[in-house]
C-alpha cells in the first residue's frame, strides 16, 4: 500500500521552492547584497511571513541556494565525467564544451548564482562565503581525479601535480566567463578551450 501524500506539506515544499527559484534568480542579476527579501518574495509571490517559516535568515538561504546549485550542477558533471567511453582528456573537454554550448544558447550574458556570488567574497558573511569557496573546492576535486586517471593512462603528463593543475583550470574557466560577461561574446570560452586542451594538455595526448 503505498503512502499517501501530505497536502501541507506538499503545499510547503512547493512554496519554498518558489522562494529558493525566486532567489537564485535575483541573486544571479543582482548578488547577494543587491538583492533584498522584498524582492525575492514579490517575486515568488509569497507573503514575509513565510519566508521565515523556511529559513531563519537571509545568510542561511544564501547557503541553501549556493548548496542546491553546487549539487545540481556537480551532479551533471559527474555523468560526464564518469564516462569512461572517453578518454580522460576528453571527458575533461566535455565537461568545459557542455557549458560553452549552454553559454551558447542562453547567450554569454546569462548570469550564474555561484560565479556571481564568487565575486562578492570579500562582502559576503562567512558562512556564505564558505559555500561558495567549497563549490570551486569540489569542482576542482572532480576534476583533478579525471587529471589523475589520464596521467596514469599517460594521456597528460605526469609532471603536473593534479590538484594544482584542477584548480588552475578552474580558475582559468572562471576568469574566461568574467570576460565572457564584459565582452558579451562567448569567443573567451572558446579561448580557453583552445588553450587548454590544443596546446596545455594537447601535447602530451
Amino acid at each position: 500500500m503505498s503512502a499517501s501524500i501530505n497536502p501541507s506539506a506538499a503545499k510547503d515544499a512547493q512554496t519554498r521552492d518558489r522562494i529558493l527559484q525566486a532567489g537564485a534568480e535575483l541573486f544571479g542579476k543582482k548578488g547577494f547584497n543587491g538583492t533584498g527579501l522584498a524582492e525575492i518574495l514579490t517575486l515568488a509571490g509569497v507573503p514575509k511571513g513565510s519566508f521565515y517559516h523556511y529559513f531563519s535568515s537571509k545568510e542561511e538561504f544564501g547557503v541553501v541556494l549556493i548548496e542546491r546549485a553546487r549539487d545540481e550542477y556537480l551532479d551533471e558533471l559527474r555523468g560526464i565525467l564518469s564516462d569512461r567511453k572517453l578518454s580522460s582528456v576528453k571527458r575533461l573537454r566535455t565537461v568545459f564544451e557542455h557549458t560553452r554550448d549552454e553559454c551558447s544558447l542562453t547567450g554569454p550574458t546569462v548570469e550564474c548564482l555561484i560565479p556571481k556570488l564568487a565575486l562578492e567574497t570579500s562582502q559576503l558573511s562567512e558562512p556564505v562565503h564558505a559555500a561558495v569557496k567549497s563549490a570551486y573546492q569540489l569542482f576542482a576535486a572532480l576534476l583533478a581525479q579525471v587529471i589523475r586517471e589520464g596521467q596514469a593512462a599517460g594521456e597528460i603528463a605526469a609532471t603536473h601535480d593534479a590538484d594544482r593543475l584542477a584548480n588552475v583550470l578552474v580558475m582559468l574557466w572562471e576568469g574566461a566567463a568574467i570576460r565572457m560577461q564584459i565582452e558579451r561574446s562567448i569567443s573567451p570560452l572558446d579561448d580557453f578551450l583552445t588553450f587548454v586542451f590544443d596546446t596545455l594538455l594537447g601535447s602530451a595526448q
